[in-house]
Protein backbone atom coordinates (compact mmCIF):
# COMPACT_ATOMS: atom_id res chain seq x y z
CA UNK A 1 0.00 0.00 0.00
CA UNK A 2 2.81 2.57 0.76
CA UNK A 3 4.79 1.70 -2.58
CA UNK A 4 1.36 2.30 -4.13
CA UNK A 5 0.92 5.69 -2.61
CA UNK A 6 4.69 6.38 -2.86
CA UNK A 7 3.79 5.84 -6.81
CA UNK A 8 0.67 7.99 -7.08
CA UNK A 9 2.65 10.65 -5.26
CA UNK A 10 5.15 10.57 -8.20
CA UNK A 11 2.56 10.73 -10.78
CA UNK A 12 0.98 13.82 -9.15
CA UNK A 13 4.29 15.47 -9.20
CA UNK A 14 5.11 14.72 -12.45
CA UNK A 15 1.57 16.13 -13.59
CA UNK A 16 2.58 19.45 -11.88
CA UNK A 17 5.59 19.77 -13.58
CA UNK A 18 3.93 19.46 -16.64
CA UNK A 19 1.21 21.51 -16.27
CA UNK A 20 4.17 24.35 -15.00
CA UNK A 21 5.91 23.75 -18.36
CA UNK A 22 2.88 24.03 -20.08
CA UNK A 23 2.52 27.28 -18.32
CA UNK A 24 6.22 28.79 -18.53
CA UNK A 25 6.42 27.52 -22.75
CA UNK A 26 3.42 29.52 -23.52
CA UNK A 27 4.35 32.80 -21.49
CA UNK A 28 5.25 34.64 -24.32
CA UNK A 29 2.41 33.85 -26.10
CA UNK A 30 -0.35 34.61 -23.73
CA UNK A 31 1.47 37.50 -22.96
CA UNK A 32 1.67 38.80 -26.74
CA UNK A 33 -2.29 38.49 -26.47
CA UNK A 34 -2.73 40.81 -23.58
CA UNK A 35 -0.40 42.95 -24.30
CA UNK A 36 -2.38 43.02 -28.27
CA UNK A 37 -5.73 43.57 -26.07
CA UNK A 38 -4.25 46.20 -23.56
CA UNK A 39 -3.35 48.27 -26.63
CA UNK A 40 -6.73 47.68 -28.75
CA UNK A 41 -7.90 48.79 -25.37
CA UNK A 42 -5.82 52.47 -25.56
CA UNK A 43 -7.43 52.79 -29.10
CA UNK A 44 -4.48 53.04 -30.90
CA UNK A 45 -5.31 50.23 -33.25
CA UNK A 46 -2.34 50.80 -35.56
CA UNK A 47 0.11 50.54 -32.97
CA UNK A 48 -2.41 46.90 -32.10
CA UNK A 49 -1.29 46.02 -36.01
CA UNK A 50 2.42 45.82 -34.59
CA UNK A 51 1.63 42.41 -33.14
CA UNK A 52 -0.16 40.90 -36.32
CA UNK A 53 1.83 38.17 -38.59
CA UNK A 54 2.49 38.88 -41.67
CA UNK A 55 0.47 37.04 -43.42
CA UNK A 56 -2.24 37.98 -41.05
CA UNK A 57 -2.03 41.88 -42.65
CA UNK A 58 -1.39 40.09 -46.49
CA UNK A 59 -5.19 38.39 -45.66
CA UNK A 60 -6.57 41.30 -44.29
CA UNK A 61 -6.55 45.22 -44.63
CA UNK A 62 -5.90 47.52 -41.80
CA UNK A 63 -9.29 48.91 -42.33
CA UNK A 64 -10.43 45.63 -42.50
CA UNK A 65 -8.98 45.06 -38.90
CA UNK A 66 -9.96 48.31 -37.83
CA UNK A 67 -13.62 47.52 -38.45
CA UNK A 68 -13.67 44.41 -36.98
CA UNK A 69 -12.09 45.31 -33.88
CA UNK A 70 -14.37 48.70 -33.35
CA UNK A 71 -17.42 46.48 -34.36
CA UNK A 72 -16.86 44.40 -31.63
CA UNK A 73 -16.61 44.52 -27.36
CA UNK A 74 -12.72 43.21 -27.48
CA UNK A 75 -12.26 46.88 -27.37
CA UNK A 76 -13.88 47.10 -24.18
CA UNK A 77 -11.23 44.39 -22.55
CA UNK A 78 -10.99 44.37 -18.88
CA UNK A 79 -8.79 40.98 -18.91
CA UNK A 80 -8.20 37.56 -20.27
CA UNK A 81 -8.22 34.04 -19.06
CA UNK A 82 -6.74 31.42 -20.81
CA UNK A 83 -8.08 27.62 -20.16
CA UNK A 84 -6.03 25.89 -23.34
CA UNK A 85 -2.72 26.54 -24.45
CA UNK A 86 -1.27 24.96 -27.44
CA UNK A 87 2.85 25.23 -28.15
CA UNK A 88 4.55 23.16 -31.68
CA UNK A 89 7.80 24.41 -32.75
CA UNK A 90 6.97 28.19 -34.77
CA UNK A 91 3.47 27.81 -33.93
CA UNK A 92 1.00 28.31 -30.93
CA UNK A 93 -2.37 28.62 -29.97
CA UNK A 94 -4.26 29.46 -26.83
CA UNK A 95 -8.32 29.56 -26.15
CA UNK A 96 -9.92 31.32 -23.60
CA UNK A 97 -12.20 34.17 -22.99
CA UNK A 98 -12.11 37.80 -22.54
CA UNK A 99 -13.78 39.80 -19.90
CA UNK A 100 -14.76 43.30 -20.70
CA UNK A 101 -15.31 46.37 -18.36
CA UNK A 102 -19.16 45.94 -18.91
CA UNK A 103 -18.93 42.54 -17.64
CA UNK A 104 -19.92 40.54 -20.43
CA UNK A 105 -17.46 37.65 -21.55
CA UNK A 106 -16.23 36.59 -24.93
CA UNK A 107 -14.96 32.95 -25.70
CA UNK A 108 -12.31 33.22 -28.38
CA UNK A 109 -9.51 31.46 -30.10
CA UNK A 110 -6.51 32.94 -31.18
CA UNK A 111 -3.43 31.49 -33.24
CA UNK A 112 0.28 32.75 -33.36
CA UNK A 113 3.21 32.03 -35.47
CA UNK A 114 6.72 33.46 -34.56
CA UNK A 115 8.51 35.63 -36.44
CA UNK A 116 12.18 36.91 -36.11
CA UNK A 117 11.89 35.27 -32.55
CA UNK A 118 8.84 37.38 -31.63
CA UNK A 119 4.77 35.72 -31.23
CA UNK A 120 3.12 37.48 -33.80
CA UNK A 121 -1.27 36.83 -34.05
CA UNK A 122 -1.91 34.59 -37.15
CA UNK A 123 -5.65 34.09 -36.22
CA UNK A 124 -8.17 35.16 -34.29
CA UNK A 125 -11.80 33.28 -34.11
CA UNK A 126 -14.88 34.85 -31.63
CA UNK A 127 -17.80 33.27 -31.55
CA UNK A 128 -20.65 34.84 -33.07
CA UNK A 129 -23.43 37.06 -30.86
CA UNK A 130 -26.88 37.21 -31.28
CA UNK A 131 -28.68 36.34 -34.50
CA UNK A 132 -26.69 34.81 -37.04
CA UNK A 133 -26.50 33.85 -40.98
CA UNK A 134 -24.95 30.69 -41.80
CA UNK A 135 -21.73 31.69 -43.29
CA UNK A 136 -20.63 31.74 -46.76
CA UNK A 137 -20.58 29.21 -48.59
CA UNK A 138 -17.82 27.06 -49.13
CA UNK A 139 -18.83 26.60 -52.93
CA UNK A 140 -18.39 30.54 -53.56
CA UNK A 141 -15.40 30.52 -55.65
CA UNK A 142 -13.47 33.89 -54.86
CA UNK A 143 -12.79 36.88 -57.46
CA UNK A 144 -9.95 36.35 -59.87
CA UNK A 145 -8.26 39.04 -58.02
CA UNK A 146 -8.40 37.05 -54.67
CA UNK A 147 -7.46 34.05 -56.30
CA UNK A 148 -4.07 35.10 -57.84
CA UNK A 149 -2.96 36.80 -54.07
CA UNK A 150 -3.83 33.05 -52.58
CA UNK A 151 -1.64 32.22 -55.12
CA UNK A 152 0.77 34.48 -54.49
CA UNK A 153 0.99 33.73 -50.93
CA UNK A 154 0.84 29.84 -51.11
CA UNK A 155 3.85 29.91 -53.41
CA UNK A 156 5.59 32.38 -51.93
CA UNK A 157 5.73 30.40 -48.36
CA UNK A 158 6.87 27.47 -50.09
CA UNK A 159 9.74 29.61 -51.51
CA UNK A 160 10.65 30.65 -48.18
CA UNK A 161 10.80 27.04 -46.59
CA UNK A 162 12.92 25.57 -49.50
CA UNK A 163 14.93 28.42 -49.25
CA UNK A 164 15.33 28.06 -45.74
CA UNK A 165 15.09 23.87 -45.73
CA UNK A 166 12.46 24.26 -42.85
CA UNK A 167 8.95 23.92 -43.68
CA UNK A 168 7.78 24.66 -40.02
CA UNK A 169 6.47 28.54 -40.92
CA UNK A 170 4.97 27.10 -43.87
CA UNK A 171 3.58 24.11 -41.84
CA UNK A 172 1.37 26.63 -39.98
CA UNK A 173 -0.12 28.78 -42.71
CA UNK A 174 -2.18 25.65 -43.63
CA UNK A 175 -5.60 24.49 -43.05
CA UNK A 176 -5.90 22.97 -40.27
CA UNK A 177 -7.09 19.78 -42.15
CA UNK A 178 -4.09 19.33 -43.62
CA UNK A 179 -1.89 20.38 -40.70
CA UNK A 180 -3.22 17.43 -38.30
CA UNK A 181 -2.55 14.97 -41.29
CA UNK A 182 1.16 15.84 -41.69
CA UNK A 183 4.63 17.60 -39.94
CA UNK A 184 7.05 20.04 -41.52
CA UNK A 185 9.57 17.04 -40.72
CA UNK A 186 6.76 15.06 -43.58
CA UNK A 187 6.88 17.95 -45.89
CA UNK A 188 10.60 18.43 -46.13
CA UNK A 189 10.59 14.91 -47.35
CA UNK A 190 8.18 15.31 -49.73
CA UNK A 191 9.95 18.36 -51.29
CA UNK A 192 13.36 17.28 -50.73
CA UNK A 193 14.16 17.74 -54.24
CA UNK A 194 13.42 21.33 -54.36
CA UNK A 195 15.96 22.08 -51.00
CA UNK A 196 18.52 19.49 -52.74
CA UNK A 197 18.55 21.60 -55.98
CA UNK A 198 18.79 24.55 -54.33
CA UNK A 199 15.60 26.04 -56.29
CA UNK A 200 15.12 29.69 -55.46
CA UNK A 201 11.44 29.89 -56.44
CA UNK A 202 11.13 33.33 -54.71
CA UNK A 203 11.96 34.78 -58.70
CA UNK A 204 8.33 34.19 -58.41
CA UNK A 205 7.17 37.28 -57.34
CA UNK A 206 8.22 38.95 -60.32
CA UNK A 207 5.52 36.89 -62.45
CA UNK A 208 1.97 37.14 -62.58
CA UNK A 209 0.23 33.21 -62.55
CA UNK A 210 -1.62 31.79 -65.25
CA UNK A 211 -4.37 30.12 -64.71
CA UNK A 212 -4.31 27.06 -67.06
CA UNK A 213 -7.61 25.69 -66.29
CA UNK A 214 -11.04 27.59 -64.28
CA UNK A 215 -10.77 27.64 -60.55
CA UNK A 216 -13.33 24.45 -59.38
CA UNK A 217 -14.60 23.34 -56.50
CA UNK A 218 -14.02 19.59 -56.90
CA UNK A 219 -16.40 17.05 -54.88
CA UNK A 220 -14.95 16.90 -51.66
CA UNK A 221 -15.15 20.56 -51.40
CA UNK A 222 -11.92 21.91 -52.67
CA UNK A 223 -11.17 24.67 -54.43
CA UNK A 224 -8.52 23.97 -56.63
CA UNK A 225 -6.27 26.25 -58.88
CA UNK A 226 -3.90 25.26 -61.94
CA UNK A 227 -1.79 27.20 -63.74
CA UNK A 228 1.57 27.98 -64.24
CA UNK A 229 3.84 30.96 -63.49
CA UNK A 230 5.68 31.85 -67.20
CA UNK A 231 9.37 31.60 -65.68
CA UNK A 232 12.18 30.87 -68.08
CA UNK A 233 13.92 28.47 -69.04
CA UNK A 234 11.84 26.57 -66.82
CA UNK A 235 7.87 26.74 -66.42
CA UNK A 236 6.84 26.80 -62.96
CA UNK A 237 3.60 24.53 -62.72
CA UNK A 238 1.36 24.38 -59.64
CA UNK A 239 -1.75 22.95 -58.62
CA UNK A 240 -2.73 24.45 -55.10
CA UNK A 241 -6.42 22.53 -53.06
CA UNK A 242 -8.12 25.26 -50.27
CA UNK A 243 -10.18 24.01 -47.90
CA UNK A 244 -12.73 26.64 -46.20
CA UNK A 245 -12.29 26.87 -42.73
CA UNK A 246 -14.66 29.98 -41.60
CA UNK A 247 -13.97 32.70 -42.68
CA UNK A 248 -11.48 32.39 -45.83
CA UNK A 249 -9.87 29.47 -47.99
CA UNK A 250 -6.75 27.71 -45.95
CA UNK A 251 -4.47 25.67 -48.28
CA UNK A 252 -4.83 21.95 -48.01
CA UNK A 253 -2.57 20.92 -50.86
CA UNK A 254 0.17 21.86 -53.05
CA UNK A 255 1.76 20.18 -56.24
CA UNK A 256 4.97 21.90 -58.26
CA UNK A 257 6.77 20.77 -61.21
CA UNK A 258 9.48 22.50 -62.84
CA UNK A 259 9.95 21.78 -66.61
Amino acid sequence: MKKFLIILFILAVLAILIVAAVFLLTAGVTGTADDFFQTVKSGDLKAASYFLSEEFKAATSQEEFEAFMKGTALSDYESATWSSREISGNTAQVEGSVKTEGGGTIPILIKFVKENGKWKILAMEKSAAGLEEKPASAKTIPEDGELRRMTDVALRDFARAVNQADFTDFHGTLSELWKNQITPERLLEIFHTFVDQEADLTVLSQFEPVFSEAPVIDDNDLLVLTGYYPTQPSICYFTLKYTYEHPRWMLAGIHINLK
